[in-house]
């Protein structure tokens, strides 16, 4: 064994004979030991040191040979901490001096000099040590044992030993041993409060749940001295079951599927005890105690729970473990209470503050929702408006058109003008396009030839295309591939994706190409337009149909075209998407269902059906004088006779001149100056009722609820402006219709 390294023990000394029991005056010698022991033990902050200190100076006034001493573990019958110092190996008679003086139960340690020969039948251990001599001497702090100093000689022993030296030795050194143990205890206690500090302002440092459960688990293993790992339970409410969710190992180096894999929960496993008891475990070793749930390889010899309270509440237990068995104390178990104490207390907080940013996140989302909604519902009023003012010069441009196409001998001049026409419908489908946005009514369906509606749009737009140096080629199905669908509102996505394409190409270079094929597949039609632009990165293709989402610069882009490109193609129970090719490039596919038969379409006029008999007389009700006189020139060209009204007041003067049988049918705007059309439609339903079977309502304001609530409840037919000269005789052939 080695010496204690402060001090070394004098050189042996023959033994001199003393005196047993007090001696009339103290010696230099019993003063020197005296002196050194009170210098040394009194100086050492550590059990160990006042143990070493004791054993050197004791060997070095005496000559022992050897020299024990060990402490007293108060709660078994073991001993807590043993010194030894000697020559040689420890012998057989060494290890006896340990079990020979330990006292009876129920006795104190006594001192005893014991010498090998002597007949001291008080003595019956000597001849079983095998050593010339032995001395024992009690450790007493306070009345109260605290362990034994043993000395041992080889040969050549003292003749007798002052017991009343020795006592006086053995209470200084057991209250060196005392003093040791209360300066530990105040150590460990100001290391506790200095630990528990750094630990509160640790844990107020972040509120991020994740962070502060692996923040707690390190805490904890950094103040309790011997814990080697720690993990961090929290459990299901629903389940009852522990869930880690933060540990110091590595899950794939130590616990392969560690999460999850076991199932704890209150009263199983030792953190389950810890949570069910509602205190710390302390398990000094694992292998001994049938509630350890062995997980992967990893060692562990002893294991300190303790569980996460708030109030009466458990939410989950924190634990350390170790690689040494015995390894924690009464301190350890009150310095982890504390941390979870105070990491509950967190944990609960950082859920709170988790809960909270939720909360928050979601109202966010609602309002940018609710911002969203309230510029939808913006835009439809808006449009609305729009429509209104639209729809009326639309309609004198559309029947003029088909008026002047129908008289003209030139068939250029009926080309030009079937193309004003068509792009009259078509401003006003744009304008339909946007309501059906907005308000999401259902569009016109007929059945229509995809390949039609292609051509058509590249020709709208073939002359700016070839200015700007960008060429389309066409791959299309030789098949026309017909469905029903709304022919306008595709033109439209078509138009959309096209201009998307051509700013594509423009924004990175003065050339370049779209290619736009169809296939017939199986039961779909499939559209794809691809160009040779930039491409889309992940980010935008994440909220390309997204309403208000733009890459384009402010002024050149609303965010709407493909918003409403995806609400159209997913009302024809259709998909929508984009790819990006490689080598940069964007193809946008189109998917559209194959529908055999329109559903819900009404029925068109036919050259047949468009032909009332002459001779009626027709009192038409419009503000708009453009509209009116377009009405009154196709009527009268069929040989009808027109009365005009700018109001519903002036078509009442007409009624009371003419009376009920004087008029044929009553064509009405909705929204006019002074008498509405629905006022007017009541006058005529209590003055003239047989005229109410016989009216027809214009208008272009069908975005109003009022509009339609009157129409729904009326019941009357109507025409939405724009209208064709054809919807017009047709809707005239099927009131007059005997």
């Amino acid at each position: 064994m080695e010496n204690w390294p402060e001090m070394q023990p004098e050189a042996k000394r023959p033994a001199t004979s003393a005196i047993e029991g007090c001696q009339a005056g103290p010696s230099l010698r019993s003063l020197d030991i005296i002196d050194q022991l009170l210098r040394y033990v009194g100086a050492s902050e550590r059990a160990e040191e006042v143990l070493q200190h004791a054993v050197t100076i004791a060997r070095g006034h005496t000559g022992a040979g050897w020299g024990m001493a060990y402490l007293q573990d108060g709660r078994s019958e073991g001993p807590s901490l043993t010194i030894v110092q000697g020559d040689g190996e420890v012998t057989a008679g060494m290890q006896a001096m340990v079990g020979g003086s330990h006292p009876a139960e129920g006795k104190r340690w006594a001192f005893a000099y014991c010498r090998a020969g002597d007949d001291d039948a008080s003595q019956p251990c000597c001849p079983r040590t095998g050593l010339a001599a032995w001395l024992v001497v009690p450790l007493v702090a306070n009345e109260a044992d605290m362990g034994v100093l043993v000395l041992g000689w080889d040969a050549e022993p003292p003749e007798s030993v002052d017991a009343g030296l020795w006592g006086v030795v053995g209470k200084i050194v057991g209250l060196g041993v005392e003093n040791a143990r209360l300066y530990q205890e105040m150590q460990n206690r100001l290391r506790q409060s200095s630990a528990l500090y750094e630990v509160s302002k640790a844990l107020s440092s972040t509120l991020n749940l994740d962070d502060l459960l692996s923040l707690i688990v390190r805490l904890a293993t950094d103040n309790i001295p011997k814990a080697g790992d720690g993990v961090l339970h929290l459990m299901d409410e629903r389940s009852g079951r522990l869930h880690p969710r933060a540990h110091t190992w590595s899950v794939e180096d130590s616990r392969p599927d560690y999460r999850g894999r076991t199932d704890m929960r209150s009263g199983k496993g030792i953190a389950g005890t810890a949570l069910e008891m509602g205190e710390v475990v302390n398990v000094p070793d694992v292998s001994l105690d049938e509630r350890y749930i062995k997980g992967g390889t990893r060692a562990v010899a002893s294991m300190l729970v303790a569980p996460l309270r708030l109030g009466d509440r458990s939410i989950g237990t924190l634990s350390v473990d170790s690689t040494q068995r015995n390894a924690f104390t009464q301190q350890d178990e009150y310095l982890l209470m504390t941390l979870a104490t105070q990491a509950a207390v967190a944990i609960d907080n950082a859920r709170l503050v988790q809960d909270l940013q939720q909360s928050l996140d979601d109202l966010e989302s609602a309002q940018e929702a609710l911002v969203q909604s309230e510029k939808l519902s913006a835009i439809g009023q808006l449009i609305a408006g729009v429509a209104h003012e639209l729809n009326n010069p639309l309609t004198a441009v559309m029947g003029y058109a088909q008026l002047l196409q129908a008289s003209s001998a030139d068939e250029q001049m009926r080309h030009d003008l079937d193309r004003i026409s068509i792009q009259a419908q078509r401003a006003a489908k744009i304008v339909q396009n946007l309501l059906t946005f907005a308000r999401q009514h259902k569009a016109d369906r007929q059945r229509v030839a995809i390949n039609d509606i292609v051509e058509r749009v590249i020709d709208l737009r073939a002359y700016q295309l070839q200015v700007d140096n960008v060429r389309v080629v066409l791959d299309l199905d030789e098949d026309p591939l017909e469905t029903v669908a709304d022919g306008n509102q595709l033109q439209q996505v078509m138009l959309n994706l096209l201009n998307n394409a051509h700013d594509a190409i423009r924004s990175v270079r003065d050339k370049g190409e779209i290619r736009i094929s169809t296939r017939h597949k199986g039961h779909t039609i499939l559209i794809s337009c691809a160009d040779d632009g930039p491409g889309l990165a992940p980010e935008v293709r994440r909220h390309l149909f997204e309403p208000f989402y733009t890459t384009k610069d402010v002024g050149q882009g609303t965010g709407l075209g493909l918003s409403i490109c995806y609400g159209i193609i997913s009302e024809h129970r259709g998909k929508i998407w984009a790819e990006s090719t490689e080598g940069g490039g964007t193809v946008f596919h189109v998917e559209l269902p194959v529908v055999q038969e329109p559903v819900g379409v009404g029925r068109q006029a036919s050259a047949e059906m468009v032909a009332p008999s002459p001779g009626r007389r027709v009192l038409v009700v419009e503000d708009e004088r453009d509209v009116a006189q377009l009405l009154r020139r196709v009527l009268v060209a069929d040989g009808h006779t027109v009365i005009l009204a700018e109001d519903g007041n002036e078509a009442v003067e007409h009624l009371q001149a003419l009376g009920e049988d004087g008029l044929d049918l009553v064509i009405s705007d909705i929204k006019m100056p002074g008498l509405g059309g629905p006022a007017l439609y009541k006058r005529l339903k209590r003055d003239y009722p047989s005229l109410v079977k016989r009216m027809v309502i214009i208008t272009g304001d069908m975005m109003n609820a009022a509009t339609r609530g009157f129409l729904r409840e009326t019941g009357l037919p109507y025409l939405t402006k724009p209208f064709g000269l054809d919807d017009l005789k047709f809707k005239m052939t099927e009131l007059l219709r005997e």
